[in-house]
């Protein structure tokens, strides 16, 4: 009996040139899978340190360095783990002030003078309510018992006051992104659909808009995203092969101690009107 043979002459190399067009592709999708679920995780953990600076905030007079440092910790996960010659993970976590900014890594420190020099926080926490426009003429209406140092948490004898205890934090994680091409390229949609926004928004016919050399999202953002600064800083830190991308989240609970009206303690430090 003959062995048949399966293979006919020139299908080894059609199956090389299939290869050659899929293997790529199934390789840039597994990449980007990975990191929409490092993403996805890292929004998670922004909703946690939202809750988590909310809940430090309302036992601690709405005291903004301990929000900073709750959310901190909060989204310490997504940052990776320690680095040789760093702090353990323990002293880390007591140490949280120092987090990721006290390494003696090289690369590392490089990566943090990097955010330094665009002057961005990786982590971000503003209060909402009260606003920071409210807070001057709320201390100074609710009695003269208090003499304009705090508010009591508990009185319900004042709608203002009853309306400013109910502490509403943002906080806004700029997320580094580590996948290789699927992070400049997700980086690349997210700061082209910004821009396209801002032009939106502005009302400008951008069909009329020429490209005059460079790609067509740095066209878009000179055109159009100037408005924020946040996106003017990431995308400095692109530049320098950082994809950050900004992750917010919100969390309101009731105060459970009293607010201050301090400039060490209480919410002036990072109390915003919008």
């Amino acid at each position: 009996m003959k062995r048949s043979q399966s293979t006919r002459p020139g299908e080894s190399g059609q199956a090389l040139v299939e290869s050659a067009l899929v293997i790529p592709v199934m390789v840039f999708l597994i990449l980007g899978i990975l990191q929409l679920g490092t993403l996805h995780h890292a929004r998670l953990m922004t909703e946690y340190a939202a809750y988590r600076a909310a809940r430090a905030g309302i036992v601690n007079h709405g005291d903004c360095e301990i929000m900073k440092k709750a959310a901190y910790v909060a989204v310490l996960p997504t940052l990776g783990p320690p680095k040789s010659g760093g702090k353990g993970r323990v002293d880390t976590l007591i140490n949280v002030a120092l987090v990721h900014d006290a390494y003696t890594d090289e690369k590392l420190a490089a990566q943090n003078q990097r955010y330094q020099q665009v002057n961005l926080e990786r982590v971000r926490v503003e209060v909402l309510n009260p606003r920071r426009s409210q807070l001057p003429g709320l201390f100074a209406s609710y009695g003269s018992h208090m003499q304009g140092r705090e508010l009591d948490y508990d009185d319900i004898r004042n709608a203002q006051v009853i309306e400013a205890n109910l502490l509403t934090v943002r906080v806004t994680y700029f997320y580094e992104m580590r996948i290789p091409f699927a992070n400049w390229q997700l980086h690349a949609f997210y700061m082209g659909r910004e821009a396209l926004n801002g032009l939106a928004m502005r009302g400008v016919n951008f069909t009329t808009q020429k490209v005059n050399g460079g790609s067509l999202t740095d066209h878009l953002e000179d055109q159009g995203a100037g408005q924020s600064g946040d996106h003017q800083k990431i995308r400095t830190l692109a530049d320098s092969n950082v994809f950050a991308i900004p992750v917010v989240a919100t969390y309101s609970m009731r105060m459970q101690s009293n607010l201050l009206n301090s400039g060490a303690h209480g919410p002036n430090a990072c109390a915003v009107d919008s």
